[in-house]
């Protein structure tokens, strides 16, 4: 598995190079749970045995054992600069393929808002075994650029958006991204963030879910809606308030996707 990357070290990383990044759709609504849970009908039910309740603490734990996988990631805020009222945001969205077997890694990140960018920047890096290959935002291969694409190519969900505290088991499962998966609600009592930090006078409210599938031992879905006041994000400075929206969908768990040196590299 590639060696753990904290998402404030991949931030840097797109801040450095200046790539611009691609359009992007718009929030979902504030604080509407139904929204963010599936259009299949749910069905109570117990879950397997030693999932009756669960402590996850980063979301991509477990995903370092399975023979592959691809996961898409969303997080966006929007709000205010506590300081001075001026707007603020922040918007970041990766996808990840993962091959055990090469092994190889794969990971399209893009970034935007002035939270902690100036323009909106994006970056596509590959590893391949020990080799290091990085994208430009016209899909031409960067030479010298190894750091940068380490930092892109390593990339890690769980230390972006973390995950939940021990919660039990909601009572509802589904189908989702092709796998069973069993509902933990998400809280401000159980909610873990660690792009979030909180200060004295700092509040948050969250609802939201997570959808873990047993017999892989892996998050399939994460959703959260998160209310925030005078909070610091992505490390940075500045106080801000406003609204947090977070996707997280794990697809083809466990099945080896085709990853190979990006053209022209």
């Amino acid at each position: 598995m590639p060696v753990r990357k904290t998402a404030a070290a991949a931030l840097l990383m797109i801040l450095l190079a200046g790539c611009r990044g691609l359009g992007q759709t718009p929030p979902p609504p504030a604080h509407s749970v139904e929204s963010l849970a599936t259009s299949v009908a749910l069905t109570e039910n117990a879950p397997p045995p030693g999932f009756e309740s669960l402590e996850v603490p980063l979301v991509d734990a477990g995903l370092e054992v399975l023979p592959g996988y691809h996961y898409t990631v969303d997080v966006r805020f929007t709000g205010v600069f506590d300081a001075d009222l001026r707007s603020a945001s922040a918007h970041i969205r990766a996808e990840v393929w993962w091959d055990s077997v090469a092994p190889a890694r794969r990971v399209v990140l893009d970034a935007e808002g002035e939270v902690f960018a100036t323009e909106p920047q994006r970056f596509e890096a590959v590893r391949i075994g020990e080799a290091y290959y990085v994208l430009d935002e016209n899909g031409r291969c960067l030479i010298n650029a190894e750091e940068v694409a380490r930092a892109v190519a390593g990339f890690d969900v769980g230390s972006l958006i973390g995950g939940i505290a021990t919660t039990p088991y909601s009572g509802t499962q589904a189908v989702l991204n092709g796998v069973q998966a069993y509902r933990y609600d998400v809280s401000a009592q159980n909610s873990l963030l660690p792009l979030v930090r909180l200060l004295e006078d700092s509040a948050l409210a969250v609802t939201g879910e997570l959808w873990v599938t047993p017999h892989l031992n892996a998050v399939t879905r994460y959703y959260a809606n998160v209310d925030l006041s005078a909070v610091q994000l992505f490390d940075g400075e500045p106080l801000v308030s406003g609204q947090l929206f977070i996707r997280y969908d794990a697809i083809d768990l466990g099945e080896v996707p085709n990853i190979s040196i990006p053209f022209g590299c």
